[in-house]
C-alpha cells in the first residue's frame, strides 16, 4: 500500500476493497508470490487461451489511448502522445499498460490504493459511471500537470477492476502560465490547481462544479477539460471491452488470469535480471543544480543556488531481486526539483520497460522484487507537506540515467552489447503565457523537448531528436500546431551539431527552435529548467557527455527593418561562439543564457531560441570509424572543429562535399592519444590531490554546502565518504569552505 495512505477502518466489511487489498498484500508477504499465486495454472493448462486473453486486454488499453487522442485538442496529448491508459485489479495493481508515458504504471495504482485505504467505498462511495481524478503528487503522481482518472469496472454489482488514464495537461494555473513546472514555483501552492483524489464525474459526465473550478482557476481551461473528456472516453472504452471479455471468458477465469499475468510479470523480470546482470553492487554518481540566486521573481527564502547529489547504489542479488539505494541525497528544499517516492518509482518503471521488461508482461509484477531506499526528509522523499515537485523529472532523469549506466555495465559484462544504453541530458521545455495572437489570455507549455537526443547504445548511435526517458515515443509536435496555440512563429527548427556526446557511437543530436513573438506585446516566456553549469550524464566506456540546454533571446532589435529590407535574419544558432542573433542583429541581444532563465514580458518581433539537449556517447571517440565521422560532418551532426578535436578526423571540402583525409586523420589520432596519455595521472596521485582539496576546504561554496547537507541528513553516506577519503571523524566535508546559506524549515 502507498506510504501516504491513511489506514482504513479495521471494521471494513468482508469482501470490501480494503479487505481484498489487505489479503492480497498478506499473501504476498507470506509466499513471495503475487497474491499468493505459486503456480500459473491457467497458463500451463491452456497457454493459447491464456495468450489470447492477454492480447485482448493489451489491445484494449492501446486502443483506448488511440481513441482518446482523437477527442482531445491538446497538442501535448494529440501531437506528442503524452498520455497512457491501463487496466488494474480491484486492489489497484496494474495488469496491462498502453504505450505512451509508462512512468505511471505503478503510480496510478497507488492512487487507487490510496482511495481504498481511505475508505472511499463508504464515503464518497464508488458506483458504476463514477470517475475519480487526482494530480496531487503527495497522494500519487510525478508532478502537477499529470492528471489521473480512475474508473471502476463493475460486474454483477461488485468491482472487478479499474480503468485508469493519464494525460499531461497544458496549463494548470500556477504562478507562471504553463504546466506547473516553473522554477518560480518553490512551494506546492504556487504550482497550480490540485485535484486530490476527488469524484469529478458521475454517470460518465463531469460534475458542473468541477468544470467551473477548472474554468475559473486555469488560463486555458478548454485543454484541461477536453483532456478530461478524453480520459473518460478512454476509460469507458476499457470498461466496455473488459465487460465483453468477462462475458466471453467468465468472471472466475478473468479474476484468476489477471493475477497470473502479474505474477508472470514478476517472474519474467527476475529471470531477465538473472540472465543479463551479474549479482553484486553497482554505483553511480549523478548531480543537478537549482540556480535561483538573483533570478527575477524568486521569493527570498528560495534565493539560492543548490548543487544536488544523487549517489545511486544498486544491489543485484542472485535471485534477481534489486535494491536501489539513494542514501546521501540532499535534504528537500524550496525549489521545484523535489521528487516524491512515487516519482522515483515511476522513473524506475519507465526505465525498466525500455531495457529489461519490454517483451514480457510489463505490469506491477515487474516492480514487486525491487526495494527502494529513499531517505526520509531528502529531496527524493520529502517530509514537508507543501513541498514543490513541479520539475521532479530533473532528479528522476539524473538518477535513472545513473541507473541505466549501472545496468549497462552489467549488460556489457554479460555480453549483451545491444542492451547497453547511455541515456540523455536533462533539457526542459518552454512555457508561454500572457496575451495570445488573438488578444485572449493564454498559457501553456511547449514540450517539444519530448523529442530530444537519445543516448548511444552499445552497437549504434543514439536517436537524433527522437527520444526522452519519460516517453519512448518522442515527438516534437507540428510547428504549425504550436503556432496556433501560442503567439509565436517558428523561424527555425533544426538539429544542433555537436549536441550529442562524442563516442565510438555518438549520442543523438538535440535540436533548436527559434520563435518570433507574433501579434502581441505581452508574451510571457519561461523555462522548465534543464541542466546548466554541470554535467548530469557522462557517457559510458569513454564516451562523452552531451551538450546542455540553453537559451538565446533578442527582446528589442532591428529585426523588423531587416525583414522589410529583405536582408538575412536569424533562423538558428549556426555558430555557438557567435550565434546568428549576435551576428545579424543590432540591439538588445542576449546569448548563452542558462536554462533557468526568467525573461521579462516580450513584445512583437522579439526572438527567443531554445537549444535542446542531446544524448550521451558510448566508447572512445578515437575508435569511431573515420567514414562515420565523415558522414556526420556531411550531414551537420558534427562540426569540422569537433571532428578534429574530439574524433581526430580532418578533411577538406564543405557540406555534403566534405571528405575525410584518412592518412592525416590516423596520424592526428596517434598524436592525440599520446597527448591524452601524457595528461593522465595514476589513480593514487589523483586521490591524494583531491583529498588535499577536501582537507583544505578548496571547494566551491555550492559543493561544500552539498557535502555538509548530505552528511547531516545521511550518517551512513557521511561515514562512507569519510572512509573513502580517509578523513578524520571530526572533519566535516570542506570544513574550511565558506558557510552555506541554506534556507529550510
Amino acid at each position: 500500500m502507498p506510504a501516504t495512505a491513511a489506514v482504513a477502518s479495521s471494521s471494513a466489511p468482508d469482501g470490501s476493497l480494503y479487505q481484498r487489498l489487505v489479503q492480497s498484500e498478506t499473501r504476498w508477504q507470506e509466499t513471495g508470490c503475487y497474491d499468493g499465486i505459486r503456480t500459473l495454472r491457467l497458463r500451463e493448462s491452456d497457454p493459447l487461451r491464456y495468450e489470447i486473453f492477454h492480447s485482448r486486454l493489451l489491445s484494449t488499453v492501446i486502443a483506448a489511448r488511440e481513441t482518446a487522442k482523437q477527442i482531445t485538442s491538446s497538442a501535448m496529448t494529440r501531437e506528442e502522445g503524452e498520455l497512457s491508459f491501463a487496466l488494474y485489479t480491484p486492489q489497484g495493481d496494474s495488469i496491462v499498460f498502453s504505450t505512451g508515458i509508462m512512468v505511471h504504471i505503478g503510480v496510478m495504482g497507488d492512487f487507487i490504493k490510496w482511495m481504498i485505504a481511505n475508505a472511499y467505498e463508504s464515503d464518497p462511495g464508488i458506483a458504476e459511471g463514477d470517475h475519480f481524478a487526482n494530480n496531487d503528487v503527495l497522494i500519487a503522481g510525478v508532478h502537477v500537470p499529470d492528471v489521473y482518472f480512475a474508473t471502476p469496472i463493475f460486474w454483477e454489482g461488485r468491482i472487478a477492476g479499474w480503468a485508469s488514464g493519464v494525460t499531461h495537461v497544458l496549463e494548470v494555473g500556477g504562478i507562471t502560465p504553463g504546466g506547473g513546472m516553473s522554477i518560480l514555483a518553490t512551494e506546492r501552492p504556487l504550482e497550480g490547481l490540485h485535484i486530490c483524489a476527488e469524484k469529478v464525474a458521475t454517470d460518465d459526465h463531469l460534475r458542473r462544479d468541477y468544470e467551473l473550478r477548472i474554468s475559473r482557476n486555469t488560463r486555458q481551461p478548454s485543454f484541461w477539460l477536453l483532456d478530461d473528456r478524453a480520459r473518460i472516453a478512454g476509460n469507458v472504452f476499457i470498461r466496455q471491452e473488459v465487460k465483453k471479455i468477462i462475458a466471453e471468458f467468465g468472471l472466475d477465469y478473468y479474476a484468476e488470469a489477471v493475477r497470473e499475468l502479474i505474477e508472470e510479470g514478476r517472474r519474467h523480470h527476475l529471470a531477465r535480471v538473472r540472465e543479463r546482470l551479474i549479482p553484486g553492487r553497482y554505483r553511480n554518481a549523478s548531480f543537478h543544480m537549482s540556480l535561483l540566486k538573483g533570478r527575477q521573481g524568486v521569493l527570498p527564502h528560495a534565493n539560492q543556488d543548490i548543487l544536488f547529489n544523487f549517489p545511486l547504489e544498486l544491489t543485484v542479488r542472485e535471485g534477481g531481486e534489486m535494491v536501489l539505494d539513494l542514501e546521501g541525497a540532499n535534504p528537500w528544499g524550496f525549489h521545484n526539483f523535489n521528487a516524491t517516492p512515487g516519482a522515483i518509482s515511476g522513473g524506475l518503471a519507465i526505465t525498466l520497460t525500455q531495457v529489461l521488461d519490454f517483451d514480457g508482461r510489463s505490469n506491477s509484477g515487474c516492480l514487486r522484487n525491487i526495494e527502494l531506499r529513499l531517505p526520509r526528509g531528502s529531496v527524493v522523499n520529502p517530509d514537508y507537506r507543501f513541498v514543490a515537485t513541479g520539475w521532479a523529472w530533473a532528479p528522476v532523469k539524473a538518477i535513472f540515467n545513473g541507473f541505466l549506466t549501472c545496468l549497462s555495465r552489467g549488460f556489457f559484462a554479460r555480453g549483451f552489447l545491444e542492451e547497453v544504453m547511455t541515456g540523455g541530458t536533462m533539457g526542459g521545455g518552454v512555457e508561454f503565457g500572457g496575451k495570445d495572437q488573438y488578444g485572449r489570455d493564454t498559457g501553456g507549455v511547449n514540450s517539444e523537448a519530448t523529442a530530444s537526443g537519445g543516448g548511444a547504445r552499445g552497437v549504434r548511435d543514439g536517436l537524433d531528436a527522437a527520444w526522452q526517458i519519460w516517453n519512448p515515443e518522442g515527438d516534437q509536435g507540428n510547428a504549425e500546431v504550436w503556432e496556433q496555440l501560442y503567439p509565436v512563429l517558428y523561424l527555425g527548427r533544426r538539429l544542433v551539431p555537436d549536441s550529442g556526446g562524442a563516442g565510438k557511437y555518438r549520442g543523438g543530436c538535440g535540436f533548436e527552435s527559434l520563435w518570433m513573438i507574433h501579434n502581441t506585446n505581452f508574451a510571457l516566456v519561461n523555462q522548465m529548467a534543464g541542466v546548466s553549469r554541470i554535467a548530469t550524464n557522462y557517457g559510458i566506456f569513454g564516451g562523452y557527455g552531451a551538450a546542455p540546454s540553453y537559451v538565446h533571446l533578442a527582446p528589442n532589435t532591428n529585426l523588423a527593418s531587416r525583414i522589410a529590407a529583405r536582408l538575412p535574419i536569424p533562423h538558428g544558432e549556426s555558430d555557438p561562439i557567435r550565434p546568428e542573433m549576435q551576428r545579424l542583429l543590432k540591439g538588445d541581444v542576449r546569448c548563452g543564457r542558462d536554462s533557468h532563465y526568467v525573461s521579462e514580458p516580450l513584445k512583437e518581433g522579439a526572438l527567443y531560441e531554445k537549444l535542446y539537449a542531446g544524448g550521451c556517447g558510448y566508447g572512445d571517440p578515437f575508435d569511431r570509424p573515420i567514414g562515420a565521422v565523415e558522414h556526420d560532418v556531411r550531414l551537420h551532426f558534427v562540426s569540422e572543429d569537433a571532428a578534429r578535436r574530439l574524433y581526430g578526423v580532418v578533411g577538406k571540402g564543405a557540406g555534403a562535399g566534405w571528405t575525410a583525409d584518412r592518412q592525416r586523420s590516423a596520424r592526428l589520432r596517434a598524436r592525440l592519444r599520446k597527448r591524452r596519455l601524457a595528461r593522465g595521472v595514476p589513480v593514487e596521485q589523483w586521490w591524494r590531490a583531491e583529498r588535499s582539496r577536501l582537507l583544505n576546504g578548496e571547494l566551491a561554496e555550492e559543493v561544500a554546502a552539498m557535502y555538509r547537507e548530505c552528511a547531516a541528513i545521511s550518517p551512513p553516506w557521511a561515514r562512507s565518504f569519510r572512509e573513502f577519503w580517509q578523513l578524520p571523524r571530526s572533519s566535516g566535508s570542506g570544513r574550511r569552505a565558506a558557510k552555506s546559506k541554506r534556507t529550510r524549515r
